[in-house]
């Protein structure tokens, strides 16, 4: 059954009753932190996972796809001057040029991150008002549930719900906001991530549309069933190992692995999963996170009856004759230590769901891939993946906001320093959103673009403070190939250059490249005599 019962903002209502509210978390540049500022970044990250003492979380890493061409056609939008039809025939033909350089691939792979909230309610005062409204609250689901299955076409739901609930929703996000920037979904980055899942391919989110209509009535709210599952429009055959997906755009192979065994503990920093996976795959690669969280006292009682089983082991090998086994020798002394560790920080513990999913377009593809994300988590991170046979479509809807965990025998109990450390919205920011194109990065493959305009224009979301560039690099390493790069293009793009040029390398530019002659000036620094005292302002020339 489809989990998603009705959609508000960015609050999911589930067919469980259960209301979630989902966030996206602004990626943050990971690359050029210090040990210590990376030590801040977990900090912060751990204290979002400590801010439901009782609940479930759902943490959604999803790779959207970004369209090169429509990328380069935005830059466009951006012309200014007289040079603007000859920018866009540049424009034009290094499009091309950047589709076969990259193999005849449009698209780039670019990873979304979001976090979903179950809400709950705080301990409410007992009155009589109180339980009369809870009990017209039953009696009106009752009556709504009746009228759905007679009918079938419309979810009911209680506004006075809806609003208690985004109360709680407006709540939580005071309490979160503060660590990360975060930014409440709507009902097309709900759409957009179902459809994802779903098989939608080569569809930039810029492009994405998802319509839910809904009519507010005095007491209750209609929508659609319709409106909901339409999110689904694919045919799912499951195999054993995966699923194949069918849409109008094409079909898609679709395999979910996930963890078997944590072999040791991973080392922060240098155990940023979702971090180092950016410059290791050039394929999309989603991951689901559902997390249940433990109170203190419950999972002392689970570290609990875990030593006891474990020393029953010992105990039945000792009357045997047998040494214990090692495993389970070390399993004691790490229980052990749990137990101590939970006593002390009075630290609450996570039930883990980690499922990875992995699509292709053909099966020989998949395999392929399976094989690299394999090799990367157990080889890097000591992570034994495994891929369960039949257990596709239960994985499957994993994915899905405010989905329920499938499985139980892959549950990982952990602590909140484990998926802290995990790197989790972590990225490579370099550059702009749009602007010229400059050249790519070389550990993640992502073309680069820069807009200097953005500087010191107050633009939100710039991070441009003043508008300067050093070069630095060996001899004969691109220096003066790339400045002349971006005082090429940004001529086209509108701008104008006063170029000083004490080694005469651009002095015959006005004639080769003619297009820019009445947009630039360049002064040659030569040994003429003339020149002398040029740059000096204190010097006062005859003329």
């Amino acid at each position: 059954m489809f989990p998603i019962k009705y959609i508000e903002n960015n609050m999911i209502l589930n067919q469980q009753g259960e209301w979630w509210a989902y966030y996206e978390l602004i990626p943050y540049n990971y690359a050029f932190l210090s040990p210590d500022e990376k030590m801040a970044v977990h900090e912060r990250f751990r204290q979002i996972m400590t801010v439901n003492r009782e609940g479930k979380m759902h943490a959604l890493c999803i790779a959207s796809e970004t369209s090169v061409r429509d990328r380069q056609e935005r830059c466009k939008r951006h012309l200014k001057g007289d040079l603007k039809e000859t920018a866009e025939k540049v424009i034009d033909i290094q499009t091309e040029g950047l589709i076969t350089s990259m193999g005849g691939i449009e698209n780039e792979v670019t990873y979304r991150f979001f976090l979903g909230f179950k809400l709950i309610k705080g301990e409410e005062e007992v009155s009589v008002k109180k339980v009369k409204e809870d009990i017209l609250a039953v009696f009106t689901d009752f009556i709504n549930s009746v009228n759905h299955n007679l009918m079938g076409d419309f979810v009911s739901i209680n506004s006075a719900e809806i609003e208690r609930y985004a109360k709680l929703e407006d709540f939580l996000r005071q309490r979160v906001k503060g660590k990360f920037s975060l930014k409440r979904l709507e009902k097309k980055d709900i759409g957009y991530i179902v459809e994802h899942i779903y098989g939608q391919q080569k569809t930039p989110y810029y492009k994405y549309e998802y319509s839910f209509p809904k009519e507010k009535l005095e007491k209750k709210t209609l929508v659609r069933k319709y409106d909901i599952l339409r999110l689904t429009r694919c045919v799912l055959q499951e195999h054993q190992k995966h699923i194949r997906m069918i849409r109008e755009e094409g079909e898609s192979y679709v395999a979910y692995l996930t963890i078997n065994a944590l072999i040791g503990e991973l080392e922060f920093p240098s155990s940023e999963i979702f971090y180092y996976e950016q410059e290791r795959f050039r394929f999309p690669v989603d991951v689901s996170m559902n997390v249940e969280i433990m109170p203190n006292r419950s999972a002392l009682t689970t570290v609990r009856n875990k030593k006891k089983e474990l020393n029953d082991l010992d105990e039945h090998a000792y009357e045997a004759g047998a040494d214990t086994d090692n495993s389970v020798v070390e399993a004691l002394v790490d229980v052990d230590e749990l137990e101590k560790d939970l006593g002390r920080t009075k630290e609450s513990m996570y039930k883990l769901s980690y499922v990875v999913r992995i699509a292709a377009e053909s099966e020989e593809e998949l395999e392929r891939r399976i094989a690299e994300v394999r090799d990367y988590y157990e080889n890097d991170f000591n992570i034994k993946l495994v891929r369960p046979f039949g257990d596709m479509i239960g994985f499957h809807e994993e994915f899905i906001p405010s989905g329920s965990r499938y499985e139980n025998d892959y549950i990982q109990y952990v602590k909140a320093d484990f998926l802290a450390g995990l790197g989790f919205g972590a990225a490579r920011i370099l550059g702009d959103p749009d602007g010229s194109y400059i050249g790519y990065d070389t550990e993640t493959g992502n073309n680069i673009y820069i807009d200097p305009s953005l500087a010191c224009q107050n633009v939100v979301g710039s991070v441009t403070n003043a508008l300067a560039v050093a070069f630095t690099g060996t001899l004969g390493g691109g220096k003066s190939m790339s400045a002349n790069n971006i005082i090429y293009q940004e001529v086209l793009h509108g701008a104008r250059a006063l170029i000083l040029d004490p080694k005469s390398e651009r002095g015959k530019w006005k004639e080769m490249l003619p297009e820019l002659s009445d947009e630039i000036n360049i002064i040659n620094l030569t040994s003429d005599e003339g020149n002398k005292g040029m740059l000096d302002p204190y010097v006062i020339m005859q003329n």
